[in-house]
Order: structure tokens, then C-alpha cells, then sequence
């Protein structure tokens, strides 16, 4: 391991849409599986995929319950599972920091939610440590045999699948190597690397909870491994006698402590990427079980990139967010772009009409980036954090505070593949350090393939990248800087963000699951926060909205609530000419902010039932 810096209209017909995607022609694809060497064993399998932009048990809501506000003076953790964050806090107190206290969250919500994260996945994380802020990349990669055509076979259905569920579908994953650079780079030293893992080690050992929500995550998907039985009979830890796990049940998975324990006793992550340690060969086996193209020479080529952090300002306030393959300029561009049209005096119709032109813009900006050359990256850098964009789009006309337009009008330069999944915690110790840390296997249980050796559930993180004979139905081809290519990282909506006040301090950490939804609900919640003055927990829980260019409509959590918060303003800004569809839940967030001398710390109990903790 090395380092270095169709469109649907309405509610019905995207449950029908889903549904057709999710469920259609059996499709035997044992022919198509035979990729590299390998030789999988004869599979039928529905053309199942699955498209839910984040598993969730609940709604938003106009009138978040305080208790859900946990207030702190000195230290807090904010995560999808109630215990991860108190396992954070525990750490804060022993002596680490916010550094140390990450590794044994990721590590606690990749046991527990193992749906959306784990050491078989990649993350993106941002690091503030005294002044020093960086952007930590360990994004997955892709296999050395990886090619750009890969999953196209003479115009078959095939590639959806290949790459969504088995082998092929399978990055080299990076989030262990990830926390051992942030553990390196910005840990405390009072903790060892063993001591921040040997919590969750216990945990894993003694058995959790299986909770509401990952109930459901597992009824969904065991539907889809009762098509695959040979990929089912490894899932030894989420079936009991052939059924599968209930809430309240409890939950062992003895194998991923093993796995951690060898981690742990290394020192380092070096062990996770060894070809001839007890880790590689499991997985590389089960890999190649499944048709997948990983070897275990891919494993030492894994590199973190670690970056300066994407920066900009507004309101006196400095905004960091992460940089490389994230959508952390996406993000800062549309908050610039809607710091500039905003007006103090903006009414509610004007209000959201200018967020979702933002939406609109922010999107246009994230189809140019990816895994791209150091010179062009900085281009867009200095491009869309200065001004001269934004004149551009004013002095043309292509902003309007009384209509909206067509989507050719935002001048997006590629089509942008849906991401899925992921999990956001966010962290800040009694010395203001922080961190937001964003972490997937991309689609609920990654690529389907677990290895019981090791009790690593594997990504299909292969399926972010575009695929070159595809156009959208609008003829807007895959991005060029988006197509596979050996080790090259696919493009992420993750965008985890830290914000600073005038006296540097740390004021919001916060970031966002929900795949490409997510840009768009952090960029709502720091607009509903700064500019409208709303509480974090107000803005956390409220119900939130979302516009991708394409489709051409605004989605919307909850248009009852919107409307009883906002009377008579959709028809206002339906009238300018934007469309809303219903979705249901489209993100959950989790984050921390400042007031006074005080940490706030909210989850989104409300999507996720998550709870933060602090001291």
C-alpha cells in the first residue's frame, strides 16, 4: 500500500420504474461472468439491482424534538448508530482526539451498519488539526484488468448487473489504509492504533443488536440472495436456521473480529493490503469465486492520496471541503453561486427558487469532475471558487429570479452516473479539532460478496464509473473523466465539510449518505443555517429537496410538510416553472456546530434513528 498526496413524472411511476428495474427477466449470465482466469460456478440470476439512494426506517419533520440536540462543552460525536457515537466519546476521554476517535467509529458503523460501510469499502475524509486542514482520499480503485469497456456485451443488460452484484463489481477497497494516514498524520499519540480498534474488536466478538433498520436492510436483500444461492451460503452472520435476523435479535460476527484483532496487532493497515498475509488471499479467492478480475498484486498498489483541502469563503466564514474525486467543489460552487443571487429580503418563493438554481448549477459543475490530471484538477479549482463564472452566468442571462429553464441552459458537459449508499459521522475534540468523514460500499451490502474467512463484506464501487456506450435519454454521453481505467478511483458525490468562523475556530462539521443526493442536502443545510438562521437541528430534521438537471423536476422528501411550512409557495415557483415530485427520503445527515461555547450535536434520528454523544 503506498501514499500520495426514462424519465418519470410522478411518485407512481418511479415505484413502477424501480420496480422494472429491480424485478424483470430472469437472466442467465454464467457466460458473461467468465472475465480473467477465473471460472465462477453456473449462477441464475434475476436482473435485480438496487437503486434506494439510502435505507431508511422514518420522515423529516417541521418540529424536530430537542431531545435529539445533544449539547456538550468539551468534546462530540455525531453517527448513524447511537452506540458508535458513544464509543467515539469514550475515546475523546481517554485521551485521543478527533483523529483517533475516527477510526473507532468507522470501524463501529461498518460492524454494525455493515449495509453502507466497512474495511471493504472506500472513504473520504477531511481533517482539521490545528490550522491544518486536508483532504484524505481512500476512494477504492479499480483492479489492474479493469478496462473501459468492461461490462459491455453486444448491447446485453448484462453490464447493469456485473457491475452492481458479484466479483466484477469489486474495487480495491481503501477505507483501512485511509484511517491509518489520518491515524498517522493527525492522531494524538496518546492511543495506539490497537487500542483505537480493540473496542470494536469486543463489540464484533460479544455480539450487538440487530436493529430496525438493518432488519430492513436485510429482508431487502436477502430477496435478492435467494436468487443467488451460491452467493448466500456465505452470509453466515445475518441468517439464523435459514431465516433472517429480526430486530432485537443479536448479532456475533466472530470472523470480522479475527479479522480486526490481525489489524490491530500489525499496527498498521499494511496487513489489510499484504499478498502473502492471512487477509489478501481470502478475499481474492472469493473474489475470483464470483467472477471478479482483483489480484492480489492489486492489493500493494493501493494508494491514499492525500490533498490540501478545497477552500472558499462567504459571511466571513471560511468553507473546507474534500478534494480530488469528491463533489466537494460541486458543493462550494453552488454555495458561492447562491451567496451571490441571495438577498436578505428574499421571501420564501424567492428563497427556494434561487436554493434550487443553485441545485441546478452545482450539478452542472460536478459533470466535469473526476479522476482527473493534477493541472486540469487545479483549473477547475481556480475556475469554481472564484467569481468569474458566476458574472458569466449573470451577464448572459442564464440566471433568472422570476423563471427557471431547461436543463441545457445550466450547460452540463457530461451525463453523471447515481451513486448509492454511504454513512457520514462527524467529530470534534476539546482542542477544536475535527473531522468529517464520509464512508461506502456504495449499494446495500456493497457487491453481494462477503467473505466469511474474513467477515469483509466487499463494494461495488465499479459501478460509479460510466460506461462509454451509454447516453442518457437526452444524448448527454458519460463523462470522459469518469470511464475505468486500472487504478483509477470513480467519481463520488461525498462532500465532507467543515466550515470555520472569522476567529478560526471550528463552527459546523457535517456531511451527508444519500449518494448523488448529497451535495445538495449539505448545500441546503448550510443555506437554511447562515442565511435564513435556522437551528442544526431544524435543519437537519426539515425536509429536504433536490435537482440533478435530469431528470427535470425538483425532488422532494415531503410536499405536505413543505407545504404547511411554505403556504402557497410551490404554486409560486410552479408558476416560474418548476416541477415537484414526492420521492420520500432522499439523504441522511449527521453533524456538529458551535454555539458559543457550546458543541450541538444532531443525527438524523428522524431518517436513521442515529443520536450523537459528547462530553
Amino acid at each position: 500500500m503506498k501514499t500520495s498526496t426514462f424519465e418519470p413524472k410522478s411518485t407512481k411511476t418511479i415505484r413502477y420504474y424501480y420496480l422494472f428495474t429491480t424485478i424483470t427477466l430472469v437472466l442467465v449470465i454464467h457466460k458473461f461472468l467468465s472475465f480473467g482466469n477465473t471460472s465462477p460456478p453456473p449462477i441464475s440470476f434475476q436482473y435485480v439491482t438496487n437503486e434506494d439512494p439510502i435505507q431508511h426506517i422514518g420522515q423529516p419533520t417541521l418540529n424536530p424534538d430537542s431531545k435529539h440536540r445533544h449539547t456538550a462543552g468539551n468534546a462530540m460525536v455525531a453517527c448513524d448508530v447511537p452506540l458508535c457515537s458513544t464509543m467515539g466519546k469514550q475515546i475523546l476521554q481517554s485521551g485521543g482526539n478527533a483523529a483517533d476517535a475516527a477510526v473507532t467509529v468507522a470501524l463501529c458503523i461498518g460492524s454494525i451498519n455493515s449495509h453502507s460501510s466497512g474495511i471493504g469499502g472506500g472513504a473520504l475524509i477531511l481533517s482539521k488539526h490545528g490550522r491544518d486542514v486536508v483532504s484524505i482520499d481512500a476512494r477504492e480503485m479499480a483492479p489492474s484488468g479493469a478496462f473501459k469497456d468492461m461490462y459491455e456485451h453486444d448491447g446485453s443488460l448484462a453490464g447493469e448487473l456485473l457491475s452492481k452484484i458479484g466479483g466484477l463489481s469489486i474495487g480495491i477497497p481503501g477505507e483501512l489504509a485511509g484511517l491509518y494516514q489520518l491515524f498517522k498524520l493527525h492522531g494524538s499519540g496518546h492511543l495506539t492504533w490497537a487500542e483505537l480498534i480493540d473496542p470494536v474488536i469486543k463489540l464484533n466478538r460479544d455480539g450487538f443488536e440487530c436493529s430496525e433498520l438493518f432488519e430492513g436492510v436485510i429482508e431487502k436483500q436477502s430477496k435478492i440472495l435467494d436468487l443467488i444461492p451460491s452467493i448466500k451460503t456465505n452470509w453466515d452472520f445475518i441468517f439464523n436456521k435459514g431465516e433472517h435476523l429480526r430486530h432485537g435479535d443479536w448479532i456475533k460476527r466472530k470472523n470480522y473480529a479475527n479479522t480486526l484483532e490481525l489489524i490491530a496487532k500489525n499496527g498498521s493497515s499494511s496487513i489489510f493490503y499484504d499478498p502473502q498475509g492471512p487477509i489478501v488471499p481470502n478475499l481474492v479467492k472469493t473474489i475470483h469465486q464470483y467472477g471478479g478480475i482483483v489480484t492480489s498484486e492489486d492489493f500493494t498498489k493501493y494508494e491514499v492520496n492525500i490533498d490540501e483541502a478545497i477552500t472558499s469563503t462567504f459571511q466571513n466564514k471560511t468553507i473546507y471541503t474534500a478534494s480530488g474525486i469528491s463533489s466537494g467543489l460541486a458543493l462550494v460552487s453552488g454555495l458561492k453561486f447562491f451567496d451571490r443571487v441571495y438577498n436578505k429580503d428574499d421571501e420564501p418563493t424567492s428563497f427556494n427558487h434561487k436554493l434550487i438554481e443553485s441545485f441546478k448549477w452545482l450539478t452542472s459543475v460536478r459533470s466535469r469532475l473526476g479522476d482527473v490530471s493534477p493541472e486540469y484538477q487545479q483549473e477547475l479549482i481556480s475556475n469554481y471558487t472564484s467569481d468569474h463564472w458566476i458574472d458569466e452566468v449573470l451577464s448572459t442571462g442564464k440566471f433568472s429570479p422570476n423563471t427557471t429553464f431547461p436543463w441545457k441552459n445550466y450547460d452540463p458537459k457530461y451525463d453523471i452516473v447515481e451513486d448509492h449508499g454511504t454513512a457520514h459521522f462527524s467529530i470534534v475534540d476539546k482542542d477544536d479539532n475535527a473531522v468529517a468523514f464520509t464512508t461506502t460500499v456504495n449499494l446495500l451490502f456493497g457487491s453481494m460478496i462477503y467473505d466469511p474467512a474474513t467477515g469483509i463484506i466487499l463494494n461495488d464501487e465499479m459501478d460509479d464509473f460510466s460506461r462509454p456506450q451509454i447516453s442518457n435519454a437526452f444524448n448527454l454521453t458519460p463523462s470522459i473523466y469518469n470511464f475505468i481505467k486500472p487504478y483509477k478511483r470513480p467519481l463520488s458525490s461525498m462532500a465532507p465539510t467543515i466550515i470555520m468562523d472569522s476567529h478560526n475556530r471550528t463552527e459546523l462539521v457535517i456531511g451527508a449518505a444519500g449518494g448523488s443526493r448529497i451535495t445538495s442536502a449539505i448545500l441546503q443545510a448550510i443555506v437554511r443555517q447562515f442565511y435564513r438562521g435556522t437551528s442544526l437541528l431544524q435543519a437537519i430534521g426539515f425536509p429536504r429537496m433536490h435537482h440533478q438537471l435530469i431528470p427535470q423536476y425538483v425532488m422532494i422528501e415531503n410536499l405536505t410538510m413543505f407545504d404547511e411550512e411554505f403556504v402557497g409557495v410551490r404554486e409560486k415557483l410552479e408558476a416560474m416553472g418548476h416541477e415537484f415530485v414526492e420521492t420520500g427520503t432522499l439523504t441522511a445527515m449527521n453533524g456538529i456546530r458551535r454555539v458559543g461555547q457550546k458543541l450541538e450535536g444532531v443525527c438524523d434520528w428522524w431518517r436513521k434513528r442515529g443520536e450523537a454523544d459528547g462530553y
